[in-house]
């Protein structure tokens, strides 16, 4: 978990270059464009040190891809195991699990689209594939952390109810 939060630090710390007009989300705007022109819109609002601040952002983002998926992965497999509802909702937990792990392998996918990109390979291919990886990442890391912030606070008002 550490970990998770040094690299989470770092991924912002590089995506602030990143950010203007054209890519207000630096590059989650990038990841989002869904189209070769938006994309190319985005890339040509960045100067060449901003391109390298982008390309250092998605380097560090495959340590973080692995550093979020296990941290997510385990709090959501040892929070259903504290759960006191029905089985379905611990086995929720165990599918979000799985799902987190997903989410990090479409954001390796979705990493390497995006630096094809940012090396001048533009295709349109790349753009929507990338938005495609994007999306249903940030849905599963979504889910993830809903399921650990109700069940987390499930599990303190159980305890502050039982002392």
């Amino acid at each position: 978990m550490v970990l998770t939060v040094i690299l989470m630090a770092a991924i912002h710390v590089t995506n602030a270059p990143l950010q203007n007009p054209a890519a207000p989300l630096g590059m989650v705007s990038l990841q989002l464009a869904g189209s070769l022109a938006e994309a190319r819109e985005i890339l040509a609002s960045w100067e060449p040190a901003a391109e390298r601040w982008a390309l250092l952002n998605l380097g560090i983002d495959f340590p973080y891809l692995l550093a979020y998926a296990t941290t997510l992965s385990l709090g959501c497999v040892m929070l259903a195991r504290r759960l006191p509802y029905p089985r379905c909702i611990a086995s929720l937990g165990v599918w979000l699990a799985w799902g987190v792990i997903g989410a990090a392998l479409l954001d390796a996918v979705e990493n390497v689209l995006l630096m094809r990109l940012l090396l001048g390979d533009l295709r349109e291919a790349w753009a929507v594939l990338a938005f495609w990886c994007a999306v249903p990442k940030y849905a599963l890391v979504l889910a993830a952390l809903l399921y650990l912030g109700v069940g987390g606070l499930v599990c303190v008002t159980r305890r502050v109810a039982a002392a």
